[in-house]
Protein backbone atom coordinates (compact mmCIF):
# COMPACT_ATOMS: atom_id res chain seq x y z
CA UNK A 1 0.00 0.00 0.00
CA UNK A 2 3.04 2.36 -0.05
CA UNK A 3 1.62 3.78 -3.48
CA UNK A 4 -1.43 4.74 -1.72
CA UNK A 5 -0.04 6.89 0.67
CA UNK A 6 2.66 8.22 -1.84
CA UNK A 7 -0.52 9.32 -4.24
CA UNK A 8 -2.73 10.61 -1.13
CA UNK A 9 0.87 12.70 0.13
CA UNK A 10 1.13 14.12 -3.69
CA UNK A 11 -2.88 14.65 -3.61
CA UNK A 12 -2.68 16.58 0.25
CA UNK A 13 0.41 18.88 -1.39
CA UNK A 14 -1.37 20.28 -3.85
CA UNK A 15 -2.14 24.10 -3.53
CA UNK A 16 -6.27 23.37 -4.24
CA UNK A 17 -6.28 20.75 -1.50
CA UNK A 18 -4.13 23.10 1.19
CA UNK A 19 -6.37 26.20 0.31
CA UNK A 20 -9.74 26.30 1.81
CA UNK A 21 -12.97 28.20 -0.55
CA UNK A 22 -13.10 30.45 2.95
CA UNK A 23 -8.94 31.92 2.45
CA UNK A 24 -9.40 32.64 -0.95
CA UNK A 25 -8.80 36.57 -1.89
CA UNK A 26 -11.73 38.99 -2.99
CA UNK A 27 -10.46 39.52 -6.47
CA UNK A 28 -12.18 42.66 -6.93
CA UNK A 29 -11.23 44.24 -3.92
CA UNK A 30 -7.42 42.77 -4.79
CA UNK A 31 -7.75 44.39 -8.17
CA UNK A 32 -8.68 47.83 -6.95
CA UNK A 33 -6.38 48.39 -3.82
CA UNK A 34 -3.10 47.28 -6.23
CA UNK A 35 -4.02 49.43 -9.46
CA UNK A 36 -4.57 52.48 -7.29
CA UNK A 37 -1.30 52.02 -5.58
CA UNK A 38 0.23 51.43 -8.94
CA UNK A 39 -1.73 54.57 -9.86
CA UNK A 40 -1.03 56.30 -7.07
CA UNK A 41 3.13 55.51 -7.21
CA UNK A 42 3.13 56.93 -10.90
CA UNK A 43 1.09 60.01 -10.24
CA UNK A 44 3.94 60.89 -7.27
CA UNK A 45 6.51 60.23 -9.87
CA UNK A 46 5.15 62.16 -12.73
CA UNK A 47 4.92 65.02 -10.13
CA UNK A 48 8.32 65.04 -8.62
CA UNK A 49 9.81 65.49 -12.07
CA UNK A 50 7.44 68.07 -13.37
CA UNK A 51 8.16 69.96 -10.62
CA UNK A 52 11.99 69.20 -10.92
CA UNK A 53 11.97 70.58 -14.51
CA UNK A 54 10.08 73.55 -13.70
CA UNK A 55 12.39 74.57 -11.32
CA UNK A 56 15.25 74.43 -14.09
CA UNK A 57 13.32 75.76 -16.48
CA UNK A 58 10.18 77.38 -16.08
CA UNK A 59 10.77 79.28 -12.72
CA UNK A 60 13.94 80.85 -14.53
CA UNK A 61 11.86 82.14 -17.05
CA UNK A 62 9.35 83.63 -14.80
CA UNK A 63 12.03 84.82 -12.64
CA UNK A 64 13.39 87.02 -15.60
CA UNK A 65 10.33 88.28 -16.46
CA UNK A 66 9.55 89.21 -13.07
CA UNK A 67 13.04 90.65 -12.23
CA UNK A 68 11.98 91.37 -8.51
CA UNK A 69 14.44 91.31 -6.01
CA UNK A 70 11.78 90.50 -3.25
CA UNK A 71 10.66 87.16 -4.78
CA UNK A 72 12.37 83.83 -3.89
CA UNK A 73 15.81 83.49 -5.32
CA UNK A 74 16.23 79.58 -5.26
CA UNK A 75 14.26 76.18 -4.49
CA UNK A 76 15.05 73.86 -2.01
CA UNK A 77 12.97 71.42 -2.95
CA UNK A 78 10.84 69.86 -6.16
CA UNK A 79 7.81 69.24 -4.57
CA UNK A 80 4.66 70.05 -6.65
CA UNK A 81 3.06 72.09 -3.93
CA UNK A 82 6.43 74.33 -3.16
CA UNK A 83 6.78 75.00 -7.13
CA UNK A 84 3.06 76.49 -6.63
CA UNK A 85 4.11 78.15 -3.56
CA UNK A 86 7.19 80.00 -5.38
CA UNK A 87 5.21 81.26 -7.90
CA UNK A 88 2.50 82.54 -6.08
CA UNK A 89 4.86 84.43 -3.67
CA UNK A 90 6.96 85.52 -7.34
CA UNK A 91 3.74 87.65 -8.78
CA UNK A 92 2.96 89.05 -5.31
CA UNK A 93 6.01 90.26 -5.46
CA UNK A 94 5.69 91.43 -9.07
CA UNK A 95 2.21 92.84 -8.14
CA UNK A 96 3.78 95.42 -5.27
CA UNK A 97 6.36 96.96 -7.40
CA UNK A 98 6.79 98.53 -10.34
CA UNK A 99 7.64 95.51 -12.45
CA UNK A 100 4.95 94.79 -14.94
CA UNK A 101 3.97 98.60 -15.57
CA UNK A 102 7.48 98.35 -16.47
CA UNK A 103 7.57 95.87 -18.48
CA UNK A 104 4.13 96.24 -20.02
CA UNK A 105 1.16 93.79 -21.22
CA UNK A 106 2.86 91.33 -22.82
CA UNK A 107 5.71 90.88 -20.08
CA UNK A 108 2.74 90.48 -17.67
CA UNK A 109 0.68 88.26 -20.21
CA UNK A 110 3.80 86.40 -20.63
CA UNK A 111 4.11 85.65 -16.87
CA UNK A 112 1.04 84.76 -16.31
CA UNK A 113 1.12 82.26 -19.13
CA UNK A 114 4.26 80.56 -17.50
CA UNK A 115 2.31 80.22 -14.04
CA UNK A 116 -0.90 78.93 -15.40
CA UNK A 117 1.23 76.06 -17.44
CA UNK A 118 3.55 75.45 -14.36
CA UNK A 119 0.17 74.75 -12.40
CA UNK A 120 -1.78 72.71 -14.97
CA UNK A 121 1.15 70.80 -15.88
CA UNK A 122 1.24 69.55 -11.82
CA UNK A 123 -2.25 69.20 -11.84
CA UNK A 124 -2.38 67.25 -15.14
CA UNK A 125 -1.09 63.95 -13.72
CA UNK A 126 -3.77 64.31 -10.96
CA UNK A 127 -5.91 64.22 -13.51
CA UNK A 128 -4.11 61.51 -15.58
CA UNK A 129 -4.24 59.34 -12.83
CA UNK A 130 -8.12 59.59 -12.18
CA UNK A 131 -8.76 58.99 -15.16
CA UNK A 132 -6.80 55.61 -15.72
CA UNK A 133 -7.66 54.60 -12.51
CA UNK A 134 -11.54 55.12 -13.19
CA UNK A 135 -11.24 53.47 -16.84
CA UNK A 136 -9.50 50.54 -14.85
CA UNK A 137 -12.59 49.91 -12.16
CA UNK A 138 -15.02 50.66 -14.91
CA UNK A 139 -12.93 47.51 -17.13
CA UNK A 140 -12.66 45.44 -14.12
CA UNK A 141 -16.68 45.92 -13.01
CA UNK A 142 -17.59 45.71 -17.04
CA UNK A 143 -15.72 42.13 -16.81
CA UNK A 144 -17.56 41.13 -13.61
CA UNK A 145 -20.74 41.63 -15.00
CA UNK A 146 -20.31 40.27 -17.87
CA UNK A 147 -18.81 36.89 -15.95
CA UNK A 148 -21.86 37.05 -13.88
CA UNK A 149 -24.28 37.30 -16.74
CA UNK A 150 -22.27 34.37 -18.39
CA UNK A 151 -22.54 32.31 -15.09
CA UNK A 152 -26.19 33.25 -14.84
CA UNK A 153 -27.24 32.45 -18.18
CA UNK A 154 -25.33 28.77 -17.94
CA UNK A 155 -27.20 28.32 -14.51
CA UNK A 156 -30.37 29.16 -16.41
CA UNK A 157 -29.54 26.51 -18.96
CA UNK A 158 -28.21 23.74 -16.58
CA UNK A 159 -31.94 24.59 -14.19
CA UNK A 160 -33.66 24.27 -17.72
CA UNK A 161 -31.95 20.76 -17.97
CA UNK A 162 -32.05 19.93 -14.88
CA UNK A 163 -36.09 20.39 -15.06
CA UNK A 164 -36.36 18.84 -18.30
CA UNK A 165 -34.27 15.47 -17.10
CA UNK A 166 -36.33 15.41 -13.99
CA UNK A 167 -40.01 15.91 -15.63
CA UNK A 168 -38.84 13.12 -18.16
CA UNK A 169 -37.59 10.71 -15.48
CA UNK A 170 -40.52 11.26 -13.48
CA UNK A 171 -43.08 11.16 -16.66
CA UNK A 172 -41.33 7.57 -17.93
CA UNK A 173 -42.11 5.49 -14.81
CA UNK A 174 -45.52 7.77 -14.05
CA UNK A 175 -46.80 6.30 -17.56
CA UNK A 176 -45.62 3.18 -16.61
CA UNK A 177 -47.22 2.72 -13.59
CA UNK A 178 -50.32 4.25 -14.83
CA UNK A 179 -50.63 1.41 -17.97
CA UNK A 180 -49.88 -1.23 -15.63
CA UNK A 181 -52.13 -0.13 -12.78
CA UNK A 182 -54.82 0.40 -15.65
CA UNK A 183 -53.89 -2.91 -16.58
CA UNK A 184 -54.16 -4.95 -13.61
CA UNK A 185 -57.37 -2.88 -12.25
CA UNK A 186 -59.59 -3.34 -15.65
CA UNK A 187 -58.66 -6.78 -15.37
CA UNK A 188 -56.65 -6.98 -18.32
CA UNK A 189 -53.42 -9.27 -16.78
CA UNK A 190 -55.16 -12.43 -15.70
CA UNK A 191 -51.79 -14.73 -15.43
CA UNK A 192 -51.36 -14.86 -11.66
CA UNK A 193 -47.18 -14.84 -12.46
CA UNK A 194 -47.62 -11.53 -14.92
CA UNK A 195 -49.62 -9.73 -12.06
CA UNK A 196 -46.75 -9.77 -9.92
CA UNK A 197 -44.09 -9.04 -12.19
CA UNK A 198 -46.33 -5.69 -13.23
CA UNK A 199 -46.43 -5.18 -9.10
CA UNK A 200 -43.18 -6.15 -8.77
CA UNK A 201 -42.31 -3.27 -11.86
CA UNK A 202 -44.74 -0.67 -10.34
CA UNK A 203 -42.96 -1.04 -6.63
CA UNK A 204 -39.55 -0.42 -8.57
CA UNK A 205 -40.46 2.53 -10.73
CA UNK A 206 -42.12 4.18 -7.59
CA UNK A 207 -38.71 3.67 -5.76
CA UNK A 208 -36.99 5.13 -8.63
CA UNK A 209 -39.28 8.12 -8.54
CA UNK A 210 -39.25 8.57 -4.63
CA UNK A 211 -35.51 8.69 -4.89
CA UNK A 212 -35.42 11.32 -7.36
CA UNK A 213 -37.73 13.41 -5.51
CA UNK A 214 -35.54 13.41 -2.45
CA UNK A 215 -32.55 13.72 -4.26
CA UNK A 216 -34.06 17.11 -5.30
CA UNK A 217 -35.47 17.98 -1.89
CA UNK A 218 -32.13 16.83 0.15
CA UNK A 219 -30.42 19.48 -2.42
CA UNK A 220 -32.71 22.12 -1.59
CA UNK A 221 -32.88 21.67 1.83
CA UNK A 222 -28.85 21.65 1.96
CA UNK A 223 -28.48 25.11 0.10
CA UNK A 224 -31.84 26.90 2.00
CA UNK A 225 -29.12 28.12 5.14
CA UNK A 226 -31.36 26.84 7.82
CA UNK A 227 -29.88 22.86 7.66
CA UNK A 228 -27.71 22.68 10.45
CA UNK A 229 -25.01 19.62 11.12
CA UNK A 230 -25.50 17.40 14.09
CA UNK A 231 -21.67 17.02 15.22
CA UNK A 232 -20.29 14.48 17.14
CA UNK A 233 -17.08 12.76 17.49
CA UNK A 234 -17.16 9.82 15.72
CA UNK A 235 -14.66 6.74 14.46
CA UNK A 236 -14.01 7.03 10.57
CA UNK A 237 -12.94 3.40 10.38
CA UNK A 238 -16.12 1.95 11.59
CA UNK A 239 -17.90 4.08 8.88
CA UNK A 240 -16.09 3.08 6.25
CA UNK A 241 -16.56 -0.40 7.23
CA UNK A 242 -20.16 -0.63 7.62
CA UNK A 243 -21.22 1.45 4.60
CA UNK A 244 -18.54 -0.83 2.31
CA UNK A 245 -20.39 -3.77 4.17
CA UNK A 246 -23.86 -2.08 3.11
CA UNK A 247 -23.06 -1.79 -0.45
CA UNK A 248 -21.28 -5.13 -0.65
CA UNK A 249 -24.50 -7.23 -2.24
CA UNK A 250 -24.84 -4.41 -4.65
CA UNK A 251 -21.54 -4.48 -6.32
CA UNK A 252 -21.92 -8.06 -6.45
CA UNK A 253 -24.77 -8.23 -8.37
CA UNK A 254 -23.36 -5.98 -10.30
CA UNK A 255 -20.18 -8.20 -11.35
CA UNK A 256 -17.56 -5.90 -9.35
CA UNK A 257 -15.24 -6.76 -6.49
CA UNK A 258 -15.46 -4.57 -3.83
CA UNK A 259 -12.49 -4.45 -1.92
CA UNK A 260 -11.66 -1.87 1.74
CA UNK A 261 -8.00 -0.90 2.68
CA UNK A 262 -9.21 0.14 6.40
CA UNK A 263 -6.51 0.72 9.00
CA UNK A 264 -7.70 -0.77 12.40
CA UNK A 265 -6.31 2.08 14.43
CA UNK A 266 -9.12 4.27 15.53
CA UNK A 267 -9.19 7.47 13.19
CA UNK A 268 -11.79 10.08 15.00
CA UNK A 269 -13.39 13.27 13.20
CA UNK A 270 -15.84 15.89 14.22
CA UNK A 271 -18.34 15.43 11.74
CA UNK A 272 -22.16 14.78 11.68
CA UNK A 273 -22.13 10.66 11.60
CA UNK A 274 -25.65 10.47 9.43
CA UNK A 275 -24.58 12.99 6.87
CA UNK A 276 -20.85 11.72 6.16
CA UNK A 277 -21.84 7.81 6.24
CA UNK A 278 -24.37 9.26 3.31
CA UNK A 279 -21.33 11.07 1.57
CA UNK A 280 -19.34 7.50 1.91
CA UNK A 281 -22.57 5.80 0.46
CA UNK A 282 -23.33 7.81 -2.31
CA UNK A 283 -19.70 7.67 -3.55
CA UNK A 284 -19.36 4.03 -2.98
CA UNK A 285 -22.72 3.38 -5.04
CA UNK A 286 -21.72 6.14 -7.89
CA UNK A 287 -18.72 3.71 -8.19
CA UNK A 288 -21.36 0.61 -8.44
CA UNK A 289 -23.63 2.44 -10.96
CA UNK A 290 -21.51 3.91 -13.71
CA UNK A 291 -18.83 0.97 -13.96
CA UNK A 292 -19.01 -1.84 -15.96
CA UNK A 293 -18.85 -5.49 -14.61
CA UNK A 294 -15.46 -6.51 -14.33
CA UNK A 295 -14.20 -3.36 -12.67
CA UNK A 296 -12.82 -2.98 -8.67
CA UNK A 297 -14.10 -0.80 -6.59
CA UNK A 298 -11.70 -0.01 -3.34
CA UNK A 299 -12.21 1.61 -0.27
CA UNK A 300 -9.08 3.19 1.27
CA UNK A 301 -8.61 5.28 4.80
CA UNK A 302 -4.88 7.22 4.49
CA UNK A 303 -3.84 8.68 7.91
CA UNK A 304 -1.02 11.18 7.53
CA UNK A 305 -0.69 13.54 10.82
CA UNK A 306 -3.97 15.21 11.24
CA UNK A 307 -5.00 14.86 8.05
CA UNK A 308 -7.65 11.73 6.73
CA UNK A 309 -8.33 11.01 3.21
CA UNK A 310 -11.18 8.58 2.81
CA UNK A 311 -10.94 7.41 -0.82
CA UNK A 312 -13.42 5.53 -3.09
CA UNK A 313 -11.38 4.24 -5.82
CA UNK A 314 -12.35 2.05 -8.92
CA UNK A 315 -11.00 0.27 -12.18
CA UNK A 316 -13.57 1.58 -14.15
CA UNK A 317 -13.77 3.86 -17.90
CA UNK A 318 -12.17 6.90 -16.59
CA UNK A 319 -14.34 10.37 -16.92
CA UNK A 320 -14.06 11.56 -20.38
CA UNK A 321 -15.27 15.31 -19.67
CA UNK A 322 -14.06 17.64 -17.21
CA UNK A 323 -14.04 15.77 -13.86
CA UNK A 324 -14.35 19.04 -11.74
CA UNK A 325 -17.85 19.34 -13.44
CA UNK A 326 -18.83 16.47 -11.85
CA UNK A 327 -19.65 18.16 -8.45
CA UNK A 328 -21.57 21.34 -10.13
CA UNK A 329 -25.61 20.90 -9.64
CA UNK A 330 -27.43 19.41 -12.53
CA UNK A 331 -24.79 18.28 -13.93
CA UNK A 332 -23.68 14.09 -14.78
CA UNK A 333 -20.42 14.37 -16.22
CA UNK A 334 -19.75 12.99 -19.68
CA UNK A 335 -22.33 11.07 -21.82
CA UNK A 336 -21.56 7.66 -20.59
CA UNK A 337 -22.71 9.10 -16.62
CA UNK A 338 -25.63 10.74 -18.14
CA UNK A 339 -27.24 8.16 -19.38
CA UNK A 340 -27.37 6.10 -16.91
CA UNK A 341 -30.46 8.36 -15.12
CA UNK A 342 -30.38 9.80 -12.31
CA UNK A 343 -30.88 13.77 -11.10
CA UNK A 344 -26.97 14.69 -11.12
CA UNK A 345 -27.20 15.72 -7.79
CA UNK A 346 -25.80 13.08 -6.11
CA UNK A 347 -22.03 14.22 -6.29
CA UNK A 348 -22.92 18.25 -5.73
CA UNK A 349 -24.76 17.13 -2.51
CA UNK A 350 -21.53 15.07 -1.27
CA UNK A 351 -19.64 18.56 -1.74
CA UNK A 352 -21.92 20.37 -0.13
CA UNK A 353 -21.78 18.19 2.77
CA UNK A 354 -17.88 18.25 2.56
CA UNK A 355 -18.18 22.01 2.70
CA UNK A 356 -20.26 22.35 5.51
CA UNK A 357 -18.20 19.90 7.69
CA UNK A 358 -15.10 22.20 5.82
CA UNK A 359 -13.44 18.95 4.58
CA UNK A 360 -12.75 18.85 0.82
CA UNK A 361 -14.06 16.63 -1.74
CA UNK A 362 -12.84 15.90 -4.74
CA UNK A 363 -11.42 13.51 -7.90
CA UNK A 364 -8.08 12.11 -8.77
CA UNK A 365 -7.70 9.84 -12.07
CA UNK A 366 -5.74 8.18 -12.57
CA UNK A 367 -5.17 7.01 -8.76
CA UNK A 368 -2.29 4.90 -7.94
CA UNK A 369 -3.48 1.55 -10.07
CA UNK A 370 -7.06 2.94 -10.57
CA UNK A 371 -8.44 4.83 -13.25
CA UNK A 372 -9.92 7.14 -11.03
CA UNK A 373 -10.91 8.05 -7.42
CA UNK A 374 -12.71 10.63 -5.03
CA UNK A 375 -11.30 11.48 -1.91
CA UNK A 376 -12.48 12.80 0.98
CA UNK A 377 -9.96 15.08 3.02
CA UNK A 378 -10.93 15.02 6.78
CA UNK A 379 -9.52 16.83 9.73
CA UNK A 380 -8.58 14.64 12.22
CA UNK A 381 -9.17 15.39 16.09
CA UNK A 382 -6.28 14.67 17.95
Amino acid sequence: MSWVKEKTASIAGGPDARRAPSEEKNDLVFYLVTRFILVLVAVFAAESALAWLESVSLLDALRALTESTEAPQSLETTSAVAVIQWAWSMLQSAGSTSAFPAFGLARQSAALFITVAMILLLVAPLVAGAIVFSRMVVKKVRALQERREREIARNDAQRSQFITDVAHDLRTPLMAISGMAHALSDGVVRDEGMREEYLRSICEKSDKMSGLVNSVFDYTKLNGGAFELQKERIDLPQTLLREAAAAYTDAEEAGMTLTTFIPEDPCTVIADPVQIARVVSNLIANAVKHNGAGAEVSVLLVRQAAVAFVVVADTGAPITGDPEALFQPFTQGDTARSGSGGSGLGLSICKRIADMHGFDLAIAQPYGRFTKAFYLRCTVEQ
